[in-house]
């Protein structure tokens, strides 16, 4: 891995979220603390995008979202060439983009 991908959780209730939010939708609360997304967990759902900007290099992306095993969910691209809903993926980080010499980082899931 790279870099790192991080949610948050949030300090009372321990409710874990991605992306980030401003106030937890289950207590109201604001205050969190930075959670790295790491681990596997199962696919809930995947689609393949192809309407994309006329930079990407690909003529589409897989992406999915995925229910970790610590109840957190998160989407990313979905690199499995064979997907299925509740198959187990683990996350990775890596270039999701790149733009000339700009490299955008974000989660990858492979199959576990």
């Amino acid at each position: 891995m790279r870099d790192k991908v991080y949610g948050t959780r949030r300090t009372s209730c321990k409710k874990l979220l991605y992306p980030r939010h401003a106030v937890c939708p289950e207590c109201g609360g604001e205050e969190f603390e930075p959670v790295e997304i790491e681990g596997e967990g199962k696919v809930l759902t995947y689609t393949d995008v192809y309407a994309l900007a006329i930079d990407y290099e690909t003529r589409y992306l897989r992406v999915a979202i995925v229910e970790f095993d610590d109840g957190l969910r998160a989407t990313g691209q979905l690199e499995d060439q064979a997907p299925q809903i509740g198959k187990r993926v683990k996350a990775t980080v890596g270039t999701v983009r790149q733009s000339g010499d700009q490299r955008i980082e974000g989660l990858i899931f492979v199959p576990a």
